[in-house]
């Protein structure tokens, strides 16, 4: 069985409404137009009945003759035995004038006038009275009623042709105005049909009624997919770096940390010669790095249990601070502190959060290879939390790759992996914070760390001044 299109659906019940009201209208006129026709002729005669019915006039022949002329219809009087005494109907006539006097005869001749119509050869109305003075006398005119019958079919005609007309035209109409409605949603039926699973495309919009709403509404559900399918593959990456996390540690940390002691060994017994020791010293400094990278795969594939307590945020950044100081120092890097001494306490894994904070300050420091400034500042957020910021005035990051940063095995660095900004996007997230990265002007970049307070409580302990900026 074959199912309408939406189009038909909606014009079908158009058109028969339309056909319905117009029929109607039509049948209604055309019975109001005979009506008004046939009313205005039985005055217009009954009117000349009442002249003619008086006695000295119905039996006049000229008198007849002229109501005739006038009135255009034939005048016949009959007595009150049923004889036409007088008659404008041509000879011939006998019969219609014997029709016309038994329809006469029916008044009883009481003076009263009765309009009835015959088939007198032709549609006609006879319309007949008692005649004045004369008992049983009654005078009648016929009215022969063809072009009255030729108009109202004419009429008719031209109102049944106007209905068809308004039909046509409610078709086209509706037609237009359904395929106007139509027209976006095949767009959107070709728009979903063509769509891929990986397409970004975005339907444009589509007007501003029902229809560019839910175009409105699936795009929000592509933008939805699209971000749970980027979570998705996030997630998984995440799943294949913390499965190879565990099996990379498991191999390489124990030998590691052996060649390394063996190394240490060696130039502690090699301090004379300086090319030696310098060439030991690269070797460890080398062997560091790979614990770098060793450490940041387990910390990828360390359960996510923490061990939160209520924790100054000043603390824990100068605990990061004062760890990195001597590395800031041989760098030829200054930190400017503005901390915020009267921010509320967050409940914090300290060492965790310490570890996402080293990895932070360790990327701010190699990005100025050169020297330059680390700006650290905290202050309460928006709502009930604080926001820890991080700004160096180092080489920056790539505009293309800030959305891509937290992504595993996605590094701006040469020699990276990848791993730390996920550790600590993982670690500010398992907090129930929220990280962003962003480009500073004119050079460098910004990452605020943005954490909720623990209820009712504020971090305004005794003895601590506010921290003047350390350069």
């Amino acid at each position: 069985m074959r199912v309408l299109r939406l189009q038909h659906r909606l014009v079908i019940p158009f058109v028969l409404v339309a056909l319905i009201g117009t029929s109607a209208a039509s049948l209604v006129a055309l019975s109001v137009f005979s009506r008004a026709l046939q009313a205005r002729l039985e005055t217009q005669l009954a009117g000349a009945a009442v002249v003619v019915s008086r006695a000295d006039f119905a039996l006049n022949p000229a008198i007849l003759e002229r109501v005739r002329d006038v009135v255009g219809a034939d005048v016949i009087t009959v007595d009150g035995s049923g004889q036409v005494v007088q008659s404008t109907l041509p000879d011939g006539r006998r019969d219609l004038e014997a029709a016309v006097a038994g329809a006469a005869r029916s008044t009883g001749g009481d003076g009263g006038t009765v309009a009835a119509w015959m088939d007198c050869g032709v549609p006609c109305l006879v319309v007949s009275r008692g005649v004045e003075g004369r008992p049983g006398h009654v005078v009648a005119l016929v009215a022969d009623t063809s072009d009255l019958t030729a108009t109202s079919r004419a009429v008719s005609r031209t109102i049944l042709l106007a209905a068809a007309a308004s039909v046509v035209v409610m078709i086209l109409v509706s037609q237009a105005v359904v395929r106007r409605v139509t027209q976006p949603l095949r767009q959107l039926v070709r728009f979903a049909r063509d769509l891929s699973p990986n397409d970004s495309r975005r339907l444009p919009a589509l007007g501003d009624d029902e229809i560019n709403a839910v175009a409105d509404a699936l795009n929000g559900m592509l933008d939805r997919l699209g971000h749970a399918q980027a979570a998705l593959v996030r997630s998984e990456k995440l799943g294949l770096a913390g499965l190879m996390a565990a099996r990379v540690a498991h191999d390489i940390r124990n030998p590691l940390s052996s060649i390394k002691m063996q190394t240490q060994l060696l130039r502690s017994r090699l301090r004379g010669d300086a090319d030696d020791e310098a060439t030991l010293t690269s070797v460890l400094h080398d062997i560091e790095l790979v614990e770098s990278v060793i450490r940041d795969l387990l910390e990828l594939a360390r359960p996510g249990e923490l061990r939160l307590e209520p924790v100054s945020v000043n603390l824990v950044v100068r605990d990061a601070l004062q760890q990195l100081a001597a590395q800031f120092t041989h760098r030829r890097i200054v930190v400017a502190e503005r901390l915020d001494e009267r921010l509320p306490v967050v409940r914090l894994d300290a060492a965790r959060f310490k570890q996402a904070l080293l990895n932070v300050l360790a990327n701010a420091s190699e990005a100025m290879p050169t020297g330059g400034t680390v700006t650290v500042a905290s202050r309460p957020s928006g709502g009930a939390g604080v926001t820890i910021e991080i700004c160096d005035d180092g080489v920056g990051v790539d505009p293309a790759m800030l959305d891509k940063v937290f992504d595993p095995f996605v590094s701006t660095k040469r020699d990276g992996m990848g791993l730390g900004l996920v550790n600590v996007k993982a670690v500010v997230e398992s907090h129930g914070g929220r990280i962003e990265l962003a480009a500073r002007r004119p050079k460098g970049t910004c990452v605020a760390i943005t954490l909720p307070a623990a209820a009712g409580t504020r971090d305004n302990a005794p003895g601590e001044a506010a921290n003047p900026q350390r350069t």
